[in-house]
């Protein structure tokens, strides 16, 4: 009787598919904006993360099952692999799905954990992003200018870049993450309380 009803159903499953539409279409008007700039653009993971924190908490809130953490990140990398992004943003994602997944253990009725484990998510956009220009620089430019991108546009990014910097982006990142997870958790209060997450 368990498993039966913590097995994923249509509805969850739509609810799923929508729900990380939504996600990814804020990450990608934020991305754009923010990118605009490198100097700006290195923050754009904590300051998408703000917005997305109240998406991704609404998602965990109406589909409290296991798997749905997986599955998000699954299907995030798949859109963004269509839409072209590099490999390595759509690996780091898909990885940190996984860790957020086995941060939750099934218990999606506590915050702390789904908070955690989406604080581990938005590190995973962070580390894809920008890692590969801190510890493969010439291989990333070489693949980024022959994709379009502007040379003085990426070497300003190498230029910013480096292990402290990276791990500096990563805190700000999970700052980010659990700001939005608060603030979803705040403006979803009615959804929290009949999903019984405390």
């Amino acid at each position: 009787m368990y498993m039966k009803q913590n097995k994923l159903q249509v509805k969850e499953l739509i609810t799923l598919g929508v729900l990380n539409a939504v996600f990814i279409v804020i990450f990608s008007i934020v991305g754009i904006v923010l990118g605009m700039f490198p100097v700006t653009y290195l923050f754009m993971p904590a300051v998408v993360a703000v917005p997305l924190g109240v998406v991704f908490m609404l998602l965990m809130a109406k589909v409290a099952k296991t798997g749905a953490f997986l599955i998000s990140g699954i299907l995030q990398g798949a859109v963004l692999l269509l839409l072209g992004v590099y490999w390595p943003v759509i690996t780091t994602i898909v990885i940190a799905a996984m860790i957020g997944e086995l941060i939750v253990q099934g218990a999606y009725k506590s915050f702390k954990r789904i908070a955690t484990g989406y604080a581990a998510l938005i590190c995973g956009y962070s580390l894809g992003s920008f890692a590969p220009l801190v510890f493969f620089a010439d291989a990333y430019k070489a693949m980024a200018v022959g994709r379009g991108y502007d040379e003085g546009y990426i070497n300003k990014l190498i230029e910013l870049l480096n292990g402290p910097v990276l791990l500096g982006i990563l805190v700000v990142s999970i700052a980010g993450a659990l700001l939005g997870a608060f603030l979803g958790k705040r403006i979803m209060k009615k959804h929290f309380v009949k999903a019984g997450i405390v």
